[in-house]
């Protein structure tokens, strides 16, 4: 039976028929047969349901997620809110400049440290420079302890429920920690050959030493990356399958790093040694060695403090160009602010508490970009996360995050030349095998439209399903309320 449900207007009117014509039409269509639908619409204005279809199905969403992620955060800790990374010297100063202790690099959970979102390219690791010249310029030629990573302060290091290691081993799927940087991602540079012939590996940036790469990717007559990287956190041992561009001298493929808490800590003692200041201890990480953790650090030992970029600035890049650990840093951010520690355990309480505050009603959101298929969540109770934002101090921030059909972000393609350009604003969500689309529409009546459509499980490629969606969400743009 078509569940189809138009409330609270008068059939007869020829928006709504539009409306219902092409819903029934994309739902209905037999190239789709067998996909599994949650989509719902709302009138901001008015209150009244334009659309719905299945809209109390909860179903995974992809990368729509990140709308209830950005929320939170701005909710929780508000569009200003910067996290820290702490340099801290414990110790004494001794004769001739020598340092009788340890460097400590304290993690904050910043996601935005040296990242190509905030920095020019080839300049995102100067802060490292910028750390050297802070202890330079307190006259230390030498430090007699390590260097010491702590992510433990800022409490987390795993990925969430769900990933999988096709994921994790990729740049999407770095996972947020309590030290990151350069986006946790490595930069791994290929020379390809003829048609079937294996590929090498060139060069890895950062240079990181542990990382084994077993290559069963090959060239082909492709003209893109086609290759997944094979992985999870803190095991260097990687696999990349699949195929790349045949005939390349050079072709880069994003990897995560397998521990950025580390290979910080080693890039920074590289960086100290080759600017004079000798460092006897080597490097080391707390996750590696807990008896190396202290739960607080005075203020006086602490003689950098490094800013990451605001939280409404991450947020406009989260939605914007959808990057995943953006999204997972800002959620661990508001378990962090409530519980002193980012871990997904207390995220997830505070998260499902403010959903509840909402009157989002109970569902299950286990990560913040979307990458698990773990999450699930209805059409209904996503436009609900939308109402509410509309009535935030901080939705100014929220709204301009969100890319617009034709114009920006991933969307930049969608409704292009159509009625949607310009008046749709909307995340994407795109996994194997789900589509999704949410966010608001300014439609030609001049009222608001929240919507959200969901697709699961569909015969067709993500592309052609974003086709068949088009004239759904062209309908919610020229929509305009009868007199």
């Amino acid at each position: 039976m078509l569940r189809l449900c138009f409330l609270c207007f008068p059939f007869w009117l020829s928006a709504q028929f539009a409306l219902q014509a092409n819903l029934l039409k994309l739902v209905n269509d037999p190239q789709l047969k067998g996909t599994k639908w949650s989509v719902c619409a709302i009138d901001l204005t008015t209150g009244d349901t334009l659309a719905a279809y299945d809209a109390a199905q909860q179903l995974p969403a992809a990368s729509v997620v990140k709308l209830v992620s950005t929320a939170a955060a701005l909710n929780i800790l508000g569009p200003e809110h910067r996290a820290q990374t702490q340099l801290v010297l414990k110790g004494q100063m001794q004769d001739h400049g020598v340092w009788d202790g340890s460097l400590h690099l304290i993690g904050g959970g910043d996601v935005s440290l040296g990242s190509r979102y905030f920095n020019e390219t080839g300049k995102e690791l100067e802060f490292i420079d910028e750390w050297v010249a802070q202890l330079q310029s307190k006259g230390i030629t030498c430090i007699n302890g390590a260097i010491i990573a702590d992510g433990n302060t800022f409490g987390t290091f795993s990925c969430p429920l769900g990933w999988q290691p096709l994921d994790m081993g990729n740049y999407y799927g770095c996972g947020a920690f309590g030290l990151n940087f350069y986006d946790n991602t490595l930069k791994l540079n290929f020379q390809t050959g003829a048609n079937g012939a294996p590929i090498t590996l060139k060069s890895i940036f950062p240079t990181e030493n542990d990382y084994q790469l077993t290559i069963q990717a090959t060239s082909a007559s492709v003209s893109s990356d086609q290759t997944f990287v094979h992985g999870v956190p803190f095991n260097y041992q990687r696999t990349i399958k699949g195929k790349l561009p045949a005939n390349r001298s050079a072709f880069e493929v994003k990897a995560s790093m397998p521990d950025p808490e580390k290979l910080l800590a080693e890039l920074v003692y590289q960086r100290l040694q080759a600017s004079g200041i000798r460092v006897d201890g080597g490097f080391q990480t707390v996750r590696t060695n807990p008896a190396l953790y202290n739960k607080a650090y005075p203020a006086s030992e602490i003689i950098h403090i490094q800013q990451g970029k605001t939280l409404q600035e991450l947020v406009y890049w989260t939605n914007q160009r959808s990057v995943n650990l953006f999204a997972e840093g800002n959620l661990l951010q508001i378990g962090a602010r409530r519980y002193g520690a980012g871990t997904y355990e207390n995220s997830l309480v505070v998260l499902d508490s403010l959903l509840l505050a909402w009157g989002v009603g109970p569902c299950r959101i286990v990560d913040g970009c979307g990458l698990s298929k773990e999450n699930r969540m209805s059409a209904s109770q996503f436009v609900q996360v939308l109402k509410t934002q509309t009535n935030t101090t901080y939705f100014e921030s929220y709204y301009k995050s969100i890319p617009v059909a034709g114009q920006t972000g991933t969307v930049k393609n969608l409704c292009k030349g159509q009625p949607g350009e310009g008046k749709v604003h909307a995340k994407s969500g795109s996994i194997e095998g789900i589509k999704a689309y949410a966010g608001y529409v300014d439609s030609k009546s001049g009222h608001q439209i929240a919507f959200t459509i969901i697709a699961n499980d569909y015969p067709t490629s993500g592309s052609v399903m974003a086709k068949k969606m088009e004239p759904f969400l062209n309908s919610l743009a020229t929509y305009q309320v009868q007199p």
